[in-house]
């Protein structure tokens, strides 16, 4: 599997989603997330802390977008 840190404008992340060749990974700390007046809709919602037990819920065959603070 090959991966790349990449970063992208919120155009470009919006036409990969609407193209079904991504999706949104919303990282943001718990803290910040309860602050926040609004959430990602259709993200996949994981704590950073849990991370590395919750790996395996994200789809292999699309890129992932995430977003965090």
């Amino acid at each position: 599997m090959h991966s790349e840190d990449v970063r992208i404008n919120p155009a470009e992340a919006k036409a990969r989603i609407d193209s079904g060749e991504a999706i949104i990974l919303d990282v943001v700390a718990p803290q910040v997330w309860q602050q926040m007046q609004r959430a990602i809709v259709g993200a996949i919602r994981i704590d950073p802390r849990e991370m590395e037990h919750r790996y395996h819920e994200l789809p292999l065959n699309r890129q992932i977008i995430a977003y965090c603070t």
